[in-house]
C-alpha cells in the first residue's frame, strides 16, 4: 500500500532515472510508470525506496518488453514465474497440484479467465496436465542492463561476498544466493520457475526485460506476506483535537 503522494514522487524518481539512462522512450510520462511496493512500504516513500520496483511496459502481448527501474540500493524480493493450470469453475483440486491462492497473497484470478476459475500450480515439474485444463507456461525472462549496477541472485553456489548484499531482514525469505553482477551491457537469461531477486547499486539500476506474456498476479514470492499488486490508499487524516 502506498499513499498517493508517495506513488507520485516514486514515479517522478523512476522517470528521471530512465531519462538518465538514455533509453529513448518518446512520449513517456511519469504517470505511465507502475510502482510495485510489494505490500511493504507502509504507505511512505522512505520505506518504498528500500524495497520496490518501477515498471514501464513497452508491449505485453504474446511477447513482453518492459523497462525495470530500481532506485539507489533498492531491493526487489525473491520470486519466480511458475507454470499455472487454469481449471473450469467448480473443478476439484487435482492430485499433484496446489491452489495458487494458497501461496499468492490476495490472488483474485486473471481478467481473461475470471475469479471463479480454479488456478493450480504443479507440486513437481512435468506433472501430467488434465485435458480440461488450460496450461499457462511459466514466464522465461531475459534481463539486459542499460544503466547503473546491481546484484541479481539466482540458484547456484552462494556468493560469499556479493557486491550488493540482500538486506538482512529478507534473508529468511531468500533461497537463491548466487550473484550475477549487473552492469551496462550485461544480460542474463532466467528459465521459468527460477527464484531470483535484485539489489541495485548506489546509482540505481535500469534493466530491459524481454519475456513471454507477463501476468504479474501469478508471480510466486518466497515471502508469503508479499502482495505483488500495489494498492494506492489515501493517508489517514489526523484526528481533530
Amino acid at each position: 500500500m502506498l499513499y498517493p503522494e508517495s506513488a507520485l514522487e516514486a514515479q517522478k524518481l523512476y522517470y528521471e532515472l530512465i531519462l538518465k539512462s538514455g533509453f529513448p522512450v518518446k512520449g513517456l510520462k511519469p504517470e505511465d510508470l507502475e510502482v510495485a511496493d510489494f505490500g511493504l512500504s507502509q504507505g511512505e516513500l522512505d520505506y518504498f525506496k528500500k524495497v520496490g520496483l518501477g515498471i514501464y511496459v513497452l508491449v505485453n502481448e504474446a511477447e513482453c518488453g518492459k523497462v525495470l527501474c530500481f532506485l539507489p540500493n533498492q531491493y526487489m524480493p525473491e520470486h519466480r514465474h511458475q507454470s499455472v493450470l487454469v481449471m473450469p469453475k467448480g473443478s476439484e483440486i487435482k492430485k499433484g497440484f496446489t491452489e495458487l491462492k494458497k501461496i499468492v497473497k490476495d490472488f483474485k484470478g486473471l481478467e481473461e479467465y475470471g475469479e471463479d476459475a480454479v488456478y493450480l500450480v504443479p507440486e513437481k515439474e512435468n506433472t501430467p496436465v488434465p485435458k480440461e485444463g488450460t496450461p499457462i507456461p511459466g514466464k522465461q525472462e531475459y534481463f539486459h542492463t542499460i544503466y547503473g549496477t546491481g546484484s541479481m541472485f539466482v540458484p547456484g553456489k552462494p556468493t560469499a561476498n556479493p557486491t550488493y548484499p540482500i538486506p538482512k531482514d529478507h534473508h529468511p525469505h531468500t533461497t537463491a544466493l548466487h550473484e550475477i553482477f549487473l552492469e551496462p551491457g550485461v544480460g542474463h537469461h532466467l528459465p521459468a520457475n527460477t527464484p531470483h531477486s535484485v539489489v541495485a547499486g548506489p546509482e540505481g539500476l535500469v534493466v530491459l526485460e524481454f519475456s513471454l506474456t507477463s501476468r504479474d498476479p501469478l508471480d510466486v514470492f518466497t515471502n508469503p506476506k508479499i502482495d505483488r499488486i500495489t494498492h494506492i490508499k489515501e493517508r489517514p487524516k489526523k484526528p481533530i483535537r
